[in-house]
C-alpha cells in the first residue's frame, strides 16, 4: 500500500492565516459560527494526517484506512466492518458526507494516549476527533489467532459504527448538538449494528440518575461515566420510540440548519426537552427492573 496524503491540499488548510476569520463574518456569511467550526476542524484534520509517519494507506469505496506495517495484517478486515457501517449510519443520521473518511490505527495503546496526551489511566478503542476516526489496533485487544474467530470478535466488539455516527453527525450540523445526544445517537446505532451495548455495573439504573443539566452542561465530568453513558443510549432511544425514527431524523436534519438544540426539540416533536426528560424518568423507574436485567 502506498501512502497517499494530499499534502497540498493539507498544507493550505494548515497554513489558513486566522486573519481572514474577521473577514469572513464582516462579508455576512450566513451561519459565521458554522464557517468558523468547520475551518478548524478541518485544519485540525489536515495537522493530524500530515504529521503521521511510517504509515501506509489502503482503500475501500469509502473509507482510507492508515496503518503503520505491524497492522497490515487487519486493515482489510478493518476496511470491510467500515462498510458493512456505512450504510445504517448514512440512513440512521440522514446525511452523506462528502469525500473519503480517514481511519487511523494506532499499534498501542501508548500511542493513542500520546495522541490525545491523555494519562495512564485513560483508553479507548476508538475516538471521533476533528474529522477523523481514530481506532486502537485489533492487534492489541483481541488475542484470537484463527482469522474467522479474529472477524467475528472484531465485528462484535469494534466501535467503528459508534465513531463513524459521530463523525457523520458532526459533519452534518458542524458541531450543533450536546454531548450526551451525540453519545445516545451513537451508541443507539452501534447498538443495531453490531449488537453491542456498554453496561456494567455502575450503570444500573437502580441508583440516582443524572439530571437533565447534569447531561446536558457536564456530561465528560460526569463522576459515573458508564451511568451518563446508558441514561443517554436510552434517552435518545425513547425519543425514537416515543416520536418515531422520521421524528429523530427531523430532529438532527434542524441541528443541521443551525437551530438550538432546545428550540429544535420543541420544533420537531411539539414538546419541550425537560417534559421529554421527566416522562422517561417516569418511565426508567417503571421499567428499570427489566431494562437492567439485560444478561
Amino acid at each position: 500500500m502506498a501512502m497517499t496524503t494530499g499534502r497540498a491540499a493539507r498544507w493550505l488548510l494548515l497554513t489558513v492565516p486566522i486573519i481572514f476569520l474577521p473577514l469572513l463574518l464582516w462579508r455576512s456569511w450566513p451561519q459565521p459560527r458554522e464557517v468558523i467550526y468547520d475551518l478548524y476542524r478541518e485544519r485540525g484534520r489536515a495537522k493530524t494526517l500530515s504529521a503521521l509517519r511510517g504509515y501506509e494507506s489502503g482503500y475501500s469505496d469509502h473509507f482510507e484506512v492508515l496503518v503503520r506495517q505491524s497492522d497490515e495484517d487487519v486493515a482489510d478486515m478493518i476496511l470491510e466492518t467500515a462498510e458493512k457501517a456505512y450504510k445504517p449510519v448514512i440512513q440512521a443520521v440522514g446525511y452523506k458526507p462528502e469525500g473519503t473518511i480517514p481511519l487511523i490505527v494506532y499499534p498501542t495503546r501508548g500511542e493513542l494516549r500520546q495522541a490525545f496526551g491523555w494519562g495512564n489511566g485513560e483508553s479507548a478503542m476508538g475516538v471521533y476527533w476533528s474529522g477523523t476516526i481514530r481506532l486502537l489496533s485489533p492487534n492489541v485487544w483481541i488475542d484470537e489467532e484463527n482469522q474467522r474467530e479474529r472477524l467475528k470478535v472484531f465485528q462484535k466488539l469494534n466501535p467503528i459504527a459508534h465513531e463513524l455516527t459521530h463523525y457523520v453527525l458532526d459533519y452534518m450540523t458542524d458541531g450543533n448538538y450536546p454531548r450526551w445526544f451525540t453519545e445516545g445517537l451513537a451508541q443507539r446505532v452501534e447498538y443495531k449494528v453490531s449488537g453491542f451495548l456498554w453496561i456494567e455495573e455502575e450503570s444500573t439504573l437502580d441508583q440516582d440518575l443524572y439530571t437533565l443539566p447534569d447531561l446536558h452542561e457536564s456530561f465528560d465530568s460526569l463522576q459515573n461515566q458508564p451511568l451518563a453513558y446508558r441514561q443517554s443510549f436510552l434517552l435518545v432511544d425513547y425519543m425514537a420510540q416515543t416520536y418515531g425514527e422520521r421524528a429523530l431524523k427531523n430532529l438532527i436534519a434542524s441541528l443541521a440548519e443551525g437551530t438550538e438544540f432546545a428550540e429544535a426539540v420543541n420544533r420537531t416533536f411539539r414538546t419541550p426537552m425537560t417534559e421529554i426528560y421527566a416522562d422517561w424518568y417516569d418511565w426508567v423507574l417503571e421499567n428499570r427492573d427489566e431494562l437492567d436485567d439485560v444478561g
